[in-house]
């Protein structure tokens, strides 16, 4: 029997927001994800605030359209951003998402604005020590939102953002730390793609509650530095997308496939388009 990817992606497939340009208005974003027939979506608190929380909720509800993720919670090194936790934490309870994320945040503060360098201190990066210190605010974030029947999704980090993004930056760190709740673990094939036990964990674990995936943008080094879509998958540095989407199209779950890339990202690139033609990209990968 053949198997159907068309079929699963129908049910799986989701697109998270952070790609929607700020200068366009975000209904259009919602419209253009009704057009594809895509039938899940991923949020960020910026695009929820300009769109209107419970405006946003009529909308998806009269369309059936599942929220997979919202973005994001966490940042226990940065004041302003922690400071944002309740606000996010109110919008996914009016929207009832299948996961909020959780980003540790940088050994200096972060997230990292994308468009600026960041400078050193000169101080010591006391990676050890701020971990540590993450720990008892990691733990309170997971009683709040269990009390709100909420499910968080820790998302490891790749290291090469340990100074402004996170701080807990393989699986088996992440796992430690959903280990006795029933929160899980948000994988990024972009942070996670050279981890060890990537492909047993997505293969396997009940502990994964979502894939986010996008090729991978390397720099005249030969370092990650962003996400490419996936319409030129004949350019060099593919990940091997077709393996870890099969892996999740084959798991006896709900576990969904959300495609992750940033404005930024796809400067030259028409956000519409990108939408429409997904589906008929990913499937071309098999």
């Amino acid at each position: 029997m053949k198997f159907n990817y068309r079929d699963f992606l129908d049910s799986k497939l989701s697109i998270n927001s952070y790609m929607w340009p700020k200068n366009i208005d975000p209904f259009e974003f919602i419209e253009t994800i009704i057009k594809s027939g895509i039938k899940n979506i991923g949020l960020h608190a910026d695009f929820i605030e300009e769109f209107g929380v419970n405006k946003l909720k009529q909308e998806l509800a009269l369309n059936r359209i599942n929220v997979t993720s919202i973005n994001s919670v966490g940042y226990f090194t940065d004041p302003y951003y922690f400071k944002q936790n309740e606000k996010v934490l109110n919008f996914a309870k009016v929207l009832n998402p299948e996961l909020i994320c959780v980003i540790s945040g940088g050994i200096m503060g972060g997230p990292n604005p994308v468009i600026n360098e960041f400078v050193s201190t000169g101080n010591k990066l006391l990676i050890e020590n701020i971990r540590r210190d993450s720990l008892n605010k990691i733990n309170s974030l997971f009683e709040k939102a269990s009390k709100l029947n909420l499910t968080l999704g820790i998302e490891p980090i790749g290291s090469w953002e340990i100074l402004k993004k996170g701080h807990f930056n393989s699986i088996s760190s992440c796992l430690k730390l959903v280990k006795n709740n029933n929160h899980k673990l948000i994988i990024d094939l972009y942070h996670s793609f050279t981890d060890i036990d990537l492909d047993t964990f997505v293969k396997k674990s009940p502990k994964l509650g979502l894939l986010q995936f996008s090729n991978v943008k390397f720099d005249e080094n030969f370092r990650p530095t962003g996400r490419k879509s996936i319409n030129n998958i004949n350019n060099n540095n593919n990940l091997e997308l077709s393996k870890y989407l099969t892996y999740v199209f084959k798991r006896n779950d709900n576990t969904k496939l959300e495609f992750e890339i940033f404005n930024t990202d796809i400067k030259y690139e028409n956000p519409k388009l990108i939408i429409e033609s997904l589906k008929d990209e990913v499937l071309s990968l098999f």
